[in-house]
């Protein structure tokens, strides 16, 4: 039965009949946000803990994570900064080898775009290049890093610019196109589940920097992995869609790695979830917006 807030609800029937889509997402920031963060301390230039995190995640973590990936046959979504495609392009190219999706994800996540949209056009065309020289592909998916946007730039970034979708800075439980101004665009909006659905928020302590400021108390790993579980039984509830912010300095360390394992499986075991790459979802959903009146 369908959820009804004083109108009727339309449900998008996924592929292969599943009631819901989940895109694996991870942030693979490596050193860059701890590396912004630390530069505004007294000293934070003599700083290491920070960014050996990061570094943990693009030398460690991530190869983890691809395991098990491979293992349970899941395609995912990698939302990466561009200085970390020209860092380590052979990671970044093992990504696409094993089928996986590339996307944007500012250049070193500072979140300066511009204060132009000509001069935010220039700063995104810098980073597709950086993807296009080092491996042959241009992002076709977004996640902010907290820049805002003008309206120009967007607009530029659904035609012209040849993206698809955006996964973040904007909210929802259902994929929808992006509106600017009153006007649809060819955009689509997979929801990035961060607040529900984040490695860092729900996992994560660290005292210096402060991450997250005001530190998240201490729990079981049993309990984000059941927030996670519940987010995805609603999900297949009311037929919804959208990614998490995982990272790979996060998900992939030990412990926290058996759990996103335990995630994998559950996914593989529940047919009525479509997991599949951001890029799959949002061109799936424009097919059959745009193409039939599916419900």
């Amino acid at each position: 039965m369908a959820l009804h807030v004083g109108k009727e609800v339309k449900q998008m029937i996924w592929k292969n009949g599943a009631k819901a889509a989940f895109a694996l997402g991870f942030d693979m920031d490596g050193a860059t946000i701890w590396r912004n963060k630390a530069i505004k301390l007294p000293k934070g230039e003599t700083f290491i803990k920070g960014p050996s995190i990061g570094a943990y995640g693009t030398e460690v973590g991530a190869l983890r994570l691809l395991e098990i990936l491979d293992e349970y046959d899941i395609k995912a979504t990698w939302f990466i900064p561009a200085e970390n495609v020209e860092k380590y392009p052979e990671l970044v190219c093992k990504f696409l080898d094993k089928g996986h999706e590339i996307a944007h994800h500012d250049y070193d996540h500072k979140g300066e775009y511009g204060n132009t949209p000509e001069e935010q056009i220039a700063f995104i065309e810098k980073c597709q290049d950086v993807f296009l020289k080092y491996t042959g592909v241009k992002a076709k998916g977004y996640r902010d890093t907290g820049a805002i946007l003008f309206p120009e730039t967007e607009e530029w970034m659904y035609g012209e610019g040849g993206f698809d979708y955006i996964s973040g800075g904007r909210p929802g439980e259902k994929c929808e196109f992006v509106t600017i101004n009153g006007k649809e665009t060819e955009g689509v909006n997979v929801p990035c589940r961060d607040c529900m659905m984040d490695d860092y928020m729900q996992t994560v302590m660290n005292s210096y920097p402060q991450v997250l400021i005001g530190m998240p108390r201490i729990a079981p790993y049993r309990n984000p992995y059941e927030n996670w579980i519940n987010e995805l039984e609603g999900m297949i509830r009311y037929g919804n869609a959208g990614s998490p912010a995982f990272h790979p300095q996060i998900s992939g360390t030990p412990g926290r790695a058996v759990m996103f394992e335990k995630l994998c499986r559950f996914l593989v075991e529940h047919k009525e979830i479509w997991t599949t790459t951001c890029l799959d979802i949002a061109q799936y959903f424009k097919e059959k917006e745009r193409g039939e009146n599916h419900a």
